[in-house]
């Protein structure tokens, strides 16, 4: 059975339709990306299947115990919560056990009993069966690749960034013991290194999940189809983003031939009928009139409105944009974030910044917007120079202008015609232009900033994560405009295919040893963007503090004991289901209209009387495998 089946679903807003008749499902082994264009309806569509939405026709249907962990975009945790209880209340049935366990244990010291002894044994062993014992070096693993080390995990979540927040929210539906992960874009406010741990942590996941993503790379690693919506209909292709993109393309022009071929078809037929329906050859043209009524039509291509974008500089720079020499710069008054920086950018060079969050990228790039100043060192900036920044938080946007206005605001000399056609350019048409800009989406806001910020027609592009909230067609309109662009262009970012398709180099955040300690400073790298990576992500040596080693009594293979734990799990899984179908018999027994037909009360007895067995032999199977798996475990480690 599946674990979630939408049949028929349609969804409006003020009369505008977003989904309609979708029907698609989620299975136990569903691993799902879910694209589509900002406004699809990507959001929508997992709040309904979810159930946090109702459709406004159709149904979904879920599985009887079906417990959904669910990750919505910019989800913060209530602030006044501690980060590690946040993340324990991850799993509700072990702090239930725990707190049955310590209650037990002081009863047992009061007054010594076999029987209470004998109730604490199976509450430890149920305890156990759930994992507690591992869920401590879980929750470190999880928090750790998250970066959010042991030190900071009894602050409140809101004394966290909000990045950080959406972080510890990630984690804890990472750790949460669901039987289905809806994450909707989860790589926000991740980095580089732990957008690949995540990756991996998703590969190796034994539970279904559906993410929504715009990173195409990261789809390319996780996911084994994929969902997409498009003018509130859903297509669902086997595999990942590649596989969709090369099947989509031919999907798409073959249906555009066909249409095309039709369309040329229905107008002949009509013109012939028009021309033959009241003359000699009428009864062929009320044959063709019959053949047109009864001919399945081939739909129109989406129009998807490509947006094709185009960057040009007003003016040539010279060919030195910046030379720094032996530059220190950081957070004022003091707080030194990276010294010894000697580098050079040339004309048209495409420069990538890589390192942790946090290490000082976007600071880097006020240094050369001199906006802020360097603690020491010499900052040469070239000629000529028009700089043209993209900042993430894309703070000078005025949430109460209008679309319209934010453009008209600064070519007021434009009309009306011409502002309008320059906002069609990046998405904007119709009633688009009268929102306010506090109204717009993240998306809608990247290519609002976009917009105005081509139009200022610089020379040097300093970029600072200018794909976040961007969906898969508008990131490449952008890199081909970059591509064709005749400036110079210094960027952050985080998605590796962008990456990958622009840098000519890196500027590599990497810590170095000193004297007293380690410092930090920024390296020219030309070269592979994985060795790039490994360099801006490499942990020094002395810096490492791997976790002591548990002490192992007996060469026991860990494979083997999560093996037999998975076995566990399974066989559980089939002896809940038994119970099921064993209540629908014993409901139909308790119906006195049952027992009109003595043929049907014997076969559900008999039906009875079999399951009773096999769950019983099923029941003293799981037990030997659970005291299998204890032995392992205790002699795996000392206790």
């Amino acid at each position: 059975m599946s674990l979630i089946r939408a049949i028929d679903v349609s969804v409006e807003f003020s009369g505008k339709s977003i989904l309609r008749n979708i029907n698609c499902s989620l299975e136990h082994n569903s691993k799902i990306g879910l694209i589509g264009a900002n406004g699809s309806g990507k959001s929508t569509l997992l709040k309904v299947l979810y159930g946090m939405q109702t459709p406004n026709s159709g149904k979904v249907q879920k599985a009887k115990y079906c417990n959904i962990a669910y990750l919505p975009q910019d989800y913060h945790p209530l602030s006044n919560r501690v980060l590690i209880e946040y993340i324990r209340s991850a799993r509700p049935e072990l702090l239930r056990l725990e707190r049955e366990i310590e209650r037990l244990s002081e009863e047992l010291n009061k007054n010594p009993d076999e029987e209470i002894e004998a109730e604490l044994n199976k509450v430890i062993e149920q305890y156990t069966y759930y994992g507690g014992y591992d869920f401590e070096n879980e929750i470190k693993y999880v928090l750790t690749s998250l970066n959010l080390p042991p030190e900071s995990w009894n602050r409140k979540c809101g004394e966290f960034s909000g990045g950080e927040q959406t972080r510890i929210a990630l984690a804890n539906v990472l750790l949460t013991n669901g039987d289905l992960i809806m994450m909707d874009e989860p790589t926000n406010h991740l980095d580089l290194e732990m957008i690949t741990w995540l990756e991996k942590y998703l590969q190796n996941l034994k539970k279904p999940f559906i993410v929504v993503s715009h990173d195409r790379q990261f789809l390319d690693n996780t996911v084994k189809t994929i969902w997409c919506l498009r003018d509130g209909q859903l297509t669902i292709t086997k595999g990942n983003y590649s596989t969709f993109r090369k099947a989509d393309e031919i999907a798409q022009l073959s249906q555009a031939r066909q249409y095309e071929q039709q369309k040329k078809y229905i107008e002949e037929t009509e013109n012939f009928i028009r021309q033959n329906i009241a003359g000699n050859r009428s009864n062929l043209a009320k044959s063709r009139l019959k053949q047109l009524e009864r001919m399945e039509i081939v739909k129109k291509p989406s129009d998807q409105k490509s947006i094709k974008l185009s960057i040009e500089a007003n003016k040539r720079s010279g060919n030195d944009i910046y030379i720094l020499e032996n530059v220190s710069y950081g957070i004022p008054p003091d707080k030194e974030l990276a010294r010894d920086i000697n580098l050079t950018v040339n004309y048209k060079d495409r420069i990538c910044i890589l390192g942790p969050n946090g290490c000082g990228k976007t600071s880097l790039l006020k240094v050369l917007l001199q906006d802020s100043d360097i603690f020491s060192g010499t900052l040469k900036v070239g000629a000529s120079l028009d700089i043209g920044y993209f900042d993430q938080q894309q703070n000078d946007l005025d949430p109460e202008l209008t679309v319209l206005d934010t453009i008209w605001q600064i070519i007021p000399e434009a009309t009306i015609g011409y502002v309008r056609s320059w906002l069609a350019r990046f998405g904007f048409y119709d009633d688009d232009i009268d929102k306010k800009v506090k109204q717009l989406s993240g998306g809608e806001q990247s290519r609002l900033y976009l917009c105005r910020l081509i139009h200022t027609q610089p020379n040097l592009l300093l970029l600072d994560e200018p794909t976040n909230h961007l969906d898969l067609q508008m990131t490449e309109s952008l890199m081909e405009a970059l591509k064709n662009y005749n400036g110079t262009i210094i960027f952050v970012t985080h998605d590796r295919w962008f990456m990958k398709e622009l840098t000519t180099k890196f500027w590599v955040f990497r810590k170095l040893k000193a004297e007293n300690g380690f410092y930090t400073t920024i390296q020219e790298y030309i070269g592979n963007w994985e060795e790039a990576m490994n360099l801006a992500f490499e942990k020094p040596e002395a810096t490492k503090t791997p976790p002591p080693p548990r002490k192992r009594k007996n060469r026991i293979n860990p494979w083997h004991m999560r093996s037999i734990l998975g076995e566990i799990e399974e066989s559980s899984r089939e002896y809940e289901l038994l119970i099921e179908e064993m209540q629908e018999i014993q409901y139909e027994l308790s119906q006195s209209t049952t027992y009109s037909s003595p043929e049907k009360v014997k076969l559900l007895q008999k039906q009875l009387k079999e399951l009773e067995e096999t769950m019983t032999q099923l029941k003293e199977l799981i037990d030997e495998m659970e005291e299998k798996y204890l032995e392992l475990y205790y002699q795996y480690y000392d206790k």
